[in-house]
Formats: C-alpha cells, sequence, structure tokens
C-alpha cells in the first residue's frame, strides 16, 4: 500500500511539473513584443524612431508630409488630405526606400473629398522616398493610371506598390521644416 501512494503522489508530480513546463512554454511563445517584426513581410521592418524620415517635410509646391513612428499625415496651405497610421518601411538602400500606411484618412473619388469614412479607409497604401539626408528628401505616393489606390494586406502593398510596377513615377523635393 504504500508503494501505491508514493507512486500516485510521484505520478502526480510528474503530471504537474508536465503540465506547468507546458504552460510557461505556450505563455513566453505566444506572447508578442510590439518591437517584434516577425509579423511583416520579409524585408519589411516597423518605421523606428531614430530614421532621418521622422519629421515635417515641405515640398516647393507646399504639400506637407509630418511623419512619426505612429501615423504619416499628407496636406498643405488647401488642408488635410490622406493619412495613415501603422508605419512599415522597406529600405531600398541607404537613403531610399517605400513607406507603407494603413490609411486613416483616404480621398473619396465621387467628390474628391478627403475623409475618415472612404473606401481605401483601413487598407494599405505606399510613399516612396529617395535622396534622404538630414536636411531633403524626395517624396512619391504610389499612382499610376489604372493602377491600384489601395490594397487588403499589407503583403499585397509590398507586392503591388513598386517601381517596377509603374508606381512612383513623379516625387516632389521636400525640406525639413
Amino acid at each position: 500500500m504504500k508503494n501505491t501512494k508514493f507512486s500516485f503522489n510521484r505520478a502526480w508530480l510528474v503530471l504537474t511539473a508536465l503540465l506547468m513546463s507546458a504552460f510557461v512554454a505556450v505563455s513566453f511563445t505566444s506572447c508578442k513584443s510590439d518591437d517584434d517584426d516577425d509579423d511583416l513581410p520579409s524585408g519589411v521592418e516597423y518605421l523606428s524612431s531614430d530614421s532621418l524620415l521622422i519629421g515635417t517635410w515641405k515640398s516647393s509646391y507646399g504639400e506637407i508630409y509630418e511623419i512619426s513612428t505612429a501615423e504619416l499625415k499628407n496636406g498643405g496651405s488647401w488642408g488635410d488630405c490622406y493619412a495613415g497610421n501603422n508605419l512599415a518601411v522597406r529600405k531600398l538602400s541607404a537613403s531610399a526606400g517605400i513607406i507603407y500606411i494603413k490609411y486613416t484618412r483616404s480621398i473619396i473619388y465621387v467628390s474628391m473629398d478627403y475623409s475618415e469614412t472612404a473606401p481605401d479607409v483601413g487598407k494599405w497604401y505606399a510613399i516612396s522616398y529617395k535622396n534622404l539626408t538630414d536636411d531633403t528628401v524626395s517624396i512619391s505616393g504610389a499612382y499610376k493610371s489604372g493602377g491600384a489606390t489601395s490594397t487588403e494586406s499589407l503583403d499585397e502593398a509590398v507586392s503591388e506598390f513598386t517601381i517596377e510596377n509603374g508606381y512612383f513615377e513623379t516625387y516632389s523635393d521636400c525640406t525639413r521644416q
């Protein structure tokens, strides 16, 4: 009888230890920090706070781009245009790349007004940059005649909005404000 009790206690301890180990393992593997880029497409990373892109940029046309790690806003003296969050970047070189945003404000093409309820809101868009220095950058929103205005996913945006696909033909030269 003593051996049975000993075996039962030992089996209970082993089972408890295994369950606790499994719980700890699942807890650690299911946690994901905000800095974890594993969910991003290959070659894409979140915009870092030390990026030269961070700041307010103004073109000779009066366009204004406000870029932070949390949001990108585009507008000018005529008012607010498009905006987005979830900024991610694919660097093409040390001074060039593509910024991806999830629209929070976009254009309603029928009325040509910008709104938080436009059909593209909640979808992905891209902005190309090149010639980035401490004080200057050239910026181009993704556009081509007959092309997409947004995509459902970031993966689709990375695949669709490329220079090779005919987007980003016209750039605005901007200076840091």
